[in-house]
């Protein structure tokens, strides 16, 4: 193969590159417009239908699902998330403390199988942060969402562990003293063994064992027999997986 063969081939490749190039960049422009025209539907839908929908549980979630395949925050009539409150809110709550709370609700209900209903405050807002990508979430808004919720009498009171941890409790726990020192001692690293556990506490093995497994009762902890070490217990709602 000659060097003028070579440079025909280089300049083919490269021509093609440059074709592909223009052709993805069209597709992308063509598939922005169909999402563009797919919301301004949706804005009219929700306009002429939003009351109906709001009542009908089946309307309801399939207008959601379309809401998380475009990237939309789930409140119906809501086209934007908002990254934060305004002056006015931060001092007397308002439409930013209202649409978060909903979101972190919808959160822990929707983890709740997985967590048992209960999370730390930490947890939560590395959870609603991934579900408002590219939007920001700090923790006294969280902290002030919360507290509106817990006003309204929707979830408890949130707790302080002895650590300083928060609790969220979505659904309520029912939490003894005893949950919350296994919980305070597993909120560091997401889990606890009962070696462990025994050793910080100088509880006894049957005492050990039986706030364990009524924790894995609640969902709240998970128990994994594979662990080389020994039993490990995770807690879910402390660490993501």
């Amino acid at each position: 193969m000659g060097i003028k063969d070579i440079e025909r081939k280089i300049k083919i490749r490269s021509a093609m590159e440059k074709k592909d190039a223009e052709l993805l960049l069209k597709d992308i422009n063509n598939m922005m417009e169909q999402v563009k025209e797919l919301k301004e539907h949706l804005k009219k839908l929700e306009k002429k239908w939003g009351k109906e929908i709001k009542k009908n549980k089946e309307y309801y979630q399939q207008i959601i699902e379309i809401r998380r395949s475009l990237g939309l925050p789930e409140e119906i009539g809501v086209y934007e998330w908002k990254e934060k409150a305004s002056i006015k809110e931060k001092i007397f709550g308002g439409e930013f403390y209202d649409q978060l709370g909903i979101e972190l609700l919808e959160i822990g209900k929707k983890l709740s199988s997985e967590t048992g209903g209960i999370m730390s405050l930490a947890e939560l807002m590395i959870r609603i942060n991934k579900a408002r990508p590219g939007k920001v979430v700090g923790a006294t808004d969280i902290s002030k969402a919360l507290d509106s919720l817990v006003k309204s009498k929707v979830i408890p009171p949130i707790k302080t562990l002895s650590n300083g941890v928060k609790i969220v409790e979505f659904i309520p726990a029912n939490l003894t003293e005893d949950h919350e020192v296994v919980l305070n001692l597993a909120s560091r690293h997401g889990y606890i063994t009962i070696e462990d556990l025994i050793l910080k506490t100088g509880w006894s093995l049957e005492r050990a064992n039986r706030v364990l497994q009524e924790l894995v009762e609640k969902g709240i902890a998970i128990k994994d027999t594979e662990y080389m070490e020994g039993t490990k217990y995770w807690f879910p709602g402390f660490v993501s997986f």
